[in-house]
């Protein structure tokens, strides 16, 4: 039986970067596309041979805003993938895009590439704050490609939401968790705002520009998305993300159960054959190195069965399910129970923690202190 794998590929190009963005990204560099894409292909046939006993479970097209790439070139990207791997019957295909450059074209190109799965980033429904934040869109924008792709036959489109930006309240979380449910959307990631030293937001906060919500009121924020979408039937399978029963991102899912993907372009990261690995972060850099038949891998590292064993702890008890424990002591030949048995007595005594179903999982209320879950059982 063939393993699985996944696929990610980088899209670095964007009309203009946000305001909290600290992504490998490029603004003004249209005329770089085509040769990106060639350098695409020739890296992906770098791996076809690596790959062959492998199938492609899942493809996520990220960025960057790939929706912002020229007409015809996602095309062109997927008949390179269907010639260097092997797919399985109906993977999950996913890219994301932004509601100022999402048209019917795009969309329906997509199609034809076999995409089914879009993931819009909308971030709030409040103009005010998406202007603050150097968004491009504004929430009449987002509508109109929401439903545009619903036209089109989309019907899995997960929507990204931010919490904890300027002047951002409950009230407005609320109102796009409204939208969001009453027009059909079945998964819906929130992240906290992370502000990143160099960016504009970053500045504007260090310089008394912009204020941030309290750290409460941000929490109180993300109870607000789990009670409300829990009554709607979603359930939260990862710290983040919310889907209704099965709507959850299989390519997500594959980076928080250490399942083998690939990385392609720049800045791309893989988990492969044991390593992880990282490509150069510099886009002409990229490009020569691809063209040159030249590695544009940086990074390279195989992670000790510690590492390993710590990753695993971490990312599992991101999502819903928690640690499989029997799984989990076979592979590092341990006894996670009795090894850490002070810890998770602590852990189990105080409700952070349940163990149960062969599974150690967080308390439906404790994933506020999920880092302090972890440092105790690592």
């Amino acid at each position: 039986m063939k393993k699985k794998l996944s696929i990610y590929i980088h899209i670095p190009f964007c009309a203009r970067r946000c305001g909290y963005c600290n992504f490998v990204t490029f603004v003004e560099k249209e005329n770089y596309m085509f040769d990106y894409v060639n350098a695409l292909i020739k890296e992906m046939k770098t791996y076809s041979k690596a790959a062959e006993n492998h199938v492609v479970q899942s493809v996520y097209i990220g960025g960057g805003t790939p929706s912002y790439l020229h007409k015809g070139l996602m095309l062109k990207i997927f008949k390179a993938l269907k010639e260097n791997f092997n797919f399985m019957r109906n993977p999950e295909i996913t890219i994301e895009a932004n509601p100022n450059s999402l048209t019917e074209e795009k969309l329906e190109e997509y199609k034809a590439c076999g995409v089914n799965r879009l993931s819009i980033g909308a971030q709030t429904c409040n103009n005010h704050i998406l202007k603050n934040i150097d968004r491009l869109h504004n929430f009449d924008d987002f509508k109109q490609s929401l439903e545009l792709a619903q036209a089109k036959g989309f019907d899995n489109i997960s929507v990204d939401m931010l919490l904890g930006l300027p002047k951002q309240k409950k009230a407005d979380v609320i109102k796009m968790l409204k939208y969001l449910v009453s027009h059909d959307v079945k998964h819906i990631s929130a992240y906290s705002l992370i502000l990143e030293r160099g960016t504009p937001m970053f500045n504007k906060v260090s310089s008394g520009k912009a204020v941030l919500p309290t750290e409460d009121a941000t929490v109180e924020m993300y109870n607000s998305v789990y009670k409300y979408l829990n009554k709607k039937g979603f359930k939260r399978y990862e710290v983040s993300n919310f889907a209704i029963p099965d709507y959850e991102s299989i390519h997500n899912t594959v980076y928080w159960t250490l399942g083998e993907y690939i990385g392609l372009g720049v800045a791309a990261h893989s988990y492969f054959g044991g390593d992880r690995f990282a490509n150069t972060t510099g886009l002409d850099d990229y490009i020569n190195k691809v063209d040159a038949k030249k590695s544009p891998i940086i990074d390279r590292e195989t992670l000790t069965p510690q590492e390993q064993k710590e990753e695993t702890i971490m990312l599992s008890l991101r999502t819903s399910k928690g640690i499989n424990i029997e799984s989990f002591n076979y592979k590092f030949n341990c006894n996670l129970l009795e090894d850490k048995k002070t810890e998770i007595n602590f852990l189990l005594n105080n409700r952070f923690i349940v163990v149960e179903r062969g599974f150690l999982r967080l308390a439906e209320n404790a994933f506020y202190v999920l880092n302090s879950v972890v440092q105790k059982l690592i």
